[in-house]
């Protein structure tokens, strides 16, 4: 059982914006978006700690858990709750409200931050009205969640370009989610029967190809092409057999395997020209998408 006092052995430690004590962490990654932010927090140590935030305008917490055993007692006044977690387990916090919770430690989560202007933004796409809030039940699990989740945490602890792109992607599937089944989001799922005209699929594929170079964002490829996120997502996947961040890394490393075989380039600089983040980064992708590494190909070249 968790004590309802904070033990006054426990020293006051700077926390991070989520109001943990940052240097207990095993593993802390981020990804902020404009709208839509991604946490990873670990703590390998059983640990009591308390978390006390007051009240602010941030929007809501979706926390997905990616382990077993950790609990918190909830502190709401003189009531206060247990909520015990397991692997694909949920809690969602609304950031309107103070919160003051006592963790018993050893946890793995993953974290949604969604803003206010998320949802601005999801109801404008879908001519839906407003959502007024987020809940869920207690003990409630959620495995769609936890399989987005988990697909979500090797690109939360890299920083080149592509990463970003299939964030956002996953993103906006994630907040979606949320959003019809937590809140009162009950727009009509709209089916995409054909792919982009070939004129918006140029401009897209155009768009993306240069994504290196700046922050493109699907959202702006999005707008470009006069469609909502989600639609042109879908309608992108109809036309190319690929989400948008499939498809551009398949370019990339098409590009670097030409590269690989018409230049004597190291694999550093053609990491560099094909958008990767560093040589290991092109490494891993090459070797998913072609079945070798870059060096064993170029020697076959050779």
């Amino acid at each position: 059982m968790i004590s309802r006092e904070s033990p006054a052995s426990v020293p006051k430690l700077p926390k991070d914006n989520l109001g943990c004590v940052a240097g207990k962490l095993s593993k802390d990654f981020e990804a902020v978006g404009n709208d839509i932010s991604f946490y990873r927090k670990c703590m390998a140590e059983p640990d009591l700690s308390r978390i006390a935030m007051p009240a602010s305008e941030r929007g809501f917490l979706v926390g997905v858990s990616l382990g077993n055993g950790h609990q918190r007692r909830i502190l709401r006044g003189a009531r206060s709750f247990v909520r015990r977690f397991e692997i694909d387990s949920i809690y969602i916090r609304d950031f309107s409200e103070d919160y003051q919770a006592d963790m018993y430690g050893n946890f793995d989560f993953v974290l949604v931050e969604l803003s206010r202007s998320f949802f601005t933004r999801l109801e404008d796409e879908h001519h839906a009205p407003g959502i007024s809030g987020l809940i869920c039940a207690n003990g409630q699990k959620d495995p769609v969640l936890g399989h987005l989740s988990r697909a979500l945490t090797a690109s939360l602890e890299a920083t080149d370009p592509l990463s970003r792109l299939f964030v956002e992607q996953m993103g906006l599937g994630l907040g979606t989610h949320i959003a019809r089944r937590y809140g009162n989001f009950a727009s009509a799922d709209v089916r995409v029967s054909r792919g982009l005209s070939s004129a918006i699929e140029a401009r897209a594929k155009e768009l993306l190809l240069d994504s290196n170079r700046g922050e493109i964002s699907i959202a702006d490829i999005a707008r470009e092409c006069n469609l909502s996120r989600g639609y042109f997502i879908r309608a992108f996947a109809k036309s190319t057999g690929r989400t948008p961040h499939q498809w551009l890394l398949e370019q990339r490393t098409e590009q670097a395997r030409q590269l690989l075989e018409e230049t004597d380039m190291t694999l550093s600089e053609i990491a560099a020209i094909c958008g990767f983040a560093d040589q290991s980064h092109l490494g891993r992708v090459f070797v998913k998408l072609v079945g070798t590494t870059p060096g064993a190909w170029r020697n076959r070249a050779v």
